[in-house]
């Protein structure tokens, strides 16, 4: 087609924009009225397509990214360019820092290509595959940008000046706090470089932190917010969780925000609480802060992604003993099963039930709401593995503890048909085939006392 230019030596068209709109309108409706479309007639289409884009980028002056002889793999998932600072989450999954990190400051606690929930959401970054893009960039001639120049491309240079100017506009009048707060907020979510300005400025964290007294923040709800997605912005570098860690008020107002009458800032409140608790030594602070009884309290009443981000928080404090004997007193077994009753996170619930089986007063709860038969139900459907694997543990501590559930399991066909199964699974874990073996050889024990 001579009208659409040269298509192997890659020229332009001297068309204009509602002249190609016209061809590609023509070539499309000769497709439709086709019976046979034709190969040929697809590729006079294609590159209608692109001359007419091309026409459309010129129009408004600027151009996508060149992506031609860039491999997808080297594309950011999320923004679909190429990955400056590719960094890997703990699913092995690459992405590009600054959409992963926007996805994980909004509060996602799942990986967004396999919605694989995630217990760290600490990014580390990936050397090889910087060098790998690297290569290819200078071998297709196509400059890769620096660093940090798509921070300043979205959230503007920050300097100090202006970083310290915030932080004096939040002791004034209460305007000023919620004006500071908000730009704040939008900075530190933005640019590496405001997060890291509060662990090199001397009284930063004590100037943030003065609008916090609870006569101020609980009757202003959407400050309460913004200074919380504040905290949870900064815990990301491992620096700030160390000085957080010195400053216990940080802590005790995320605990009180997880009692907020706003949603959303408590499900800020689980993340930013998720990400403190990364470092071991915040347990026990955590813990005597009193976040336990909150955070299952998300778990019962809040939206998805505040259940996910209790849950991550909750999966690490659990593993301190006095949090969990807390965890139980708060009814968690309950709340955590009426959950699964619901079908709503699964596979979160099953993790931190596998974690609270450990202690024997949670079996007794387990137990008395009858969990068995909803276990063995959840055991049968299609789960990941993992689920499966935390789901056989939890019938295993429950059949340790209680013959009669052993004899409930052995008198009922299905149960045993279905944890055989799972015994001689190829895609079932190690771990769950030990503890479903142990199951079994329970059963066959009761079994040889009542012949």
């Amino acid at each position: 087609m001579a009208g659409t230019g040269d298509p192997d030596g890659g020229g332009g068209s001297t068309k204009s924009p509602q002249e190609l709109k016209s061809e590609v309108s023509r070539i499309f409706e000769m497709i439709a009225k086709e019976d046979e479309c034709k190969l040929e007639t697809v590729d006079e289409a294609i590159r209608a397509l692109q001359l007419y884009a091309d026409s459309k980028w010129k129009t408004l002056g600027k151009r996508p990214r060149v992506q031609q002889g860039i491999p997808e793999e080297f594309l950011c998932p999320i923004s679909k360019s190429v990955m400056v600072d590719p960094v890997v989450l703990e699913n092995g999954q690459t992405f590009n820092r600054l959409p992963i990190q926007d996805w994980l400051n909004e509060g996602h606690r799942r990986c967004p290509l396999t919605l694989q929930f995630l217990r760290d959401t600490r990014l580390t970054p990936n050397l090889l595959a910087r060098r790998l893009i690297v290569k290819c960039c200078k071998e297709q001639g196509i400059k890769l940008p620096n660093l940090m120049e798509d921070e300043g491309k979205i959230a503007g240079d920050c300097d100090r000046d202006y970083f310290e100017s915030l932080l004096d506009r939040l002791s004034p009048s209460l305007n000023d706090q919620k004006v500071a707060a908000k730009e704040l907020r939008d900075l530190t979510n933005r640019q590496a470089s405001v997060r890291a300005f509060f662990g090199e400025s001397a009284g930063a964290f004590q100037k943030l932190l003065n609008p916090l007294s609870p006569n101020k923040v609980v009757d202003n709800p959407d400050l309460e917010e913004d200074l919380t997605a504040i905290v949870l912005n900064l815990s990301i570098i491992e620096r700030n969780k160390e000085l957080m860690e010195d400053n216990p008020f940080v802590i005790s107002f995320l605990v009180g925000s997880l009692n907020s009458r706003t949603p959303r800032t408590r499900s800020i409140a689980a993340a930013a609480l998720s990400e403190l608790s990364i470092l071991k030594s915040n347990w026990r602070l955590i813990g005597e802060a009193g976040a336990i009884g909150p955070l299952i309290n998300v778990i019962g009443e809040g939206n998805i992604v505040a259940i996910v981000n209790a849950s991550s928080a909750l999966y690490k404090l659990l593993h301190l003993a006095e949090n969990m004997k807390n965890a139980t007193q708060a009814r968690a077994p309950s709340v955590i099963l009426q959950r699964i009753v619901k079908r709503i996170c699964v596979d979160e619930m099953m993790g931190l039930l596998a974690l609270l089986s450990r202690d024997l007063d949670a079996v007794d709860e387990l137990i008395n709401f009858d969990a068995v038969p909803l276990l063995l139900k959840v055991l049968g459907e299609d789960r990941p593995g993992q689920c499966k694997e935390n789901c056989v543990a939890i019938l295993d501590k429950i059949c340790s503890y209680d013959p009669n559930t052993v004899k409930r399991i052995r008198n009922d066909e299905d149960a045993c048909g279905l944890l055989l199964a799972l015994s001689a699974s190829s895609t079932a874990t190690a771990r769950a085939q030990r503890k479903t073996a142990s199951i079994v050889k329970k059963i066959m024990e009761v079994a040889s006392q009542s012949d």
